[in-house]
């Protein structure tokens, strides 16, 4: 019995000395194994968020391009039309209309070309996020009035004249001298807003002044005073006559430029007619982000047979009735930087050679060719 004890007591021993720990070595050693771990870890975390912020950008970069073109095909393709596909003979009523960025609806058309950039032209960007220019030297013609300060340098203007899409029928007595009758309801049209009559062999535009329920439709009046712009003839004269077949018609006026507010990323804005109280005006919408610049080229169809012959930067445009197709180039990047690979590419935008500055963004050029769609067989 006691030589059991006591071997028991010698087993007890023996464990006890062989759990007592581990060796510095192994120690050191398990270290070094959990570091190559972690930093392996590190590694593959890293890279999955290069990965993730690239494919974020690439996906964001290509959301606000298809974005953008599409509603430049959708707007520039109805430049000009004023209810038939055809040129019509507009007489503008809108007081100060003729020059006016707003109201000139008598040219559907029109667009500003930014200096330097003419195909076969690099323009270098001045910065990152670029300040809109001082005054509208940097163009030809001279950038408007309205535009002056809202516009980056080297960038293109593009400015679309049409009606909405939704008409009315105008209804008996059609027009007299001061009103014009559509079978529509009081609530289609607001006193203030711009409309214009059509039959297709003439327009009229006018800032509605009043609305009036009459039988089968409503009666729209044309005062001259108590709006702006207002109008300038309260009175039509029998050149402005209508009858059955012609439309009433909602007036639009788009405008599309690359600007940017203070010290922020350049972005695409539209401008648009807006009442406010007894005033319409143009406005402001920003609509895609980290867009560049806008290179803008009008095809001409100079001898009417509906097939562009060339085309040509907005300074070189001599009649602007003579444009059926608009090709337009956006240069967009991505939100965020990423990686550590710069870009130091050049792009090719409608032709201009554009160097932006090198940083760590994506970006791609899109482009895209808008038949007219009243100028068009």
């Amino acid at each position: 019995m006691r030589d059991q004890s006591s071997r028991i007591r010698i087993a007890c021993r023996r464990q006890a000395f062989e759990q007592r720990g581990i060796t510095l070595v192994e120690l050191m050693v398990a270290m070094l194994l959990g570091l190559l771990i972690t930093a392996g870890a590190i590694q593959v975390f890293a890279g999955n968020r290069v990965a993730y912020v690239f494919n974020q950008g690439l996906a964001r970069l290509q959301e606000n391009g298809r974005f953008a073109i599409d509603t430049l095909n959708y707007r520039t393709r109805m430049a000009g039309y004023y209810g038939c596909l055809s040129e019509v003979a507009v007489t503008n009523n809108l007081a100060g209309a003729a020059g006016s960025l707003a109201f000139d609806f008598a040219q559907g058309l029109f667009g500003y070309e930014a200096n330097d950039t003419a195909p076969g032209d690099t323009f270098e960007a001045e910065d990152v996020n670029p300040a809109n220019a001082a005054d509208g030297s940097a163009w030809t013609d001279n950038l408007h009035d309205d535009l002056e300060g809202d516009v980056i340098p080297g960038s293109d203007v593009l400015v679309i004249r049409n009606v909405s899409a939704s008409a009315h029928s105008l209804l008996s007595p059609f027009s007299d001298g001061t009103s014009v009758f559509a079978a529509a309801s009081a609530a289609d049209y607001t006193v203030g807003e711009i409309a214009i009559v059509s039959d297709c062999q003439k327009a009229s535009v006018f800032q509605i002044t009043g609305v009036a329920s009459i039988s089968g439709g409503i009666q729209l009046s044309h005062a001259a005073s108590g709006y702006t712009p207002g109008n300038s003839l309260a009175t039509w004269g029998t050149d402005q006559a209508y009858g059955d077949a012609a439309e009433l018609l909602r007036a639009e006026t788009w405008i599309y430029y690359v600007g940017a507010s203070a010290g922020g990323p350049p972005a695409l804005y539209q401008r648009r007619l807006s009442l406010s109280g007894t005033t319409v005006e143009l406005i402001d919408d920003e609509l895609v982000d980290g867009v560049e610049t806008m290179q803008v080229l009008y095809g001409i169809d100079s001898n009417g047979d509906g097939a562009v012959d060339e085309y040509q930067t907005a300074d070189a445009v001599g009649d602007w009735g003579e444009v059926a197709a608009v090709r337009v180039a956006l240069l967009i990047r991505s939100p965020e930087e990423y990686g550590n690979e710069v870009d130091t590419a050049t792009y090719d935008v409608n032709g201009t050679l554009f160097d932006p500055v090198d940083d760590r963004r994506i970006r791609q050029v899109f482009t895209t060719t808008i038949g007219l769609r009243n100028r068009l067989p």
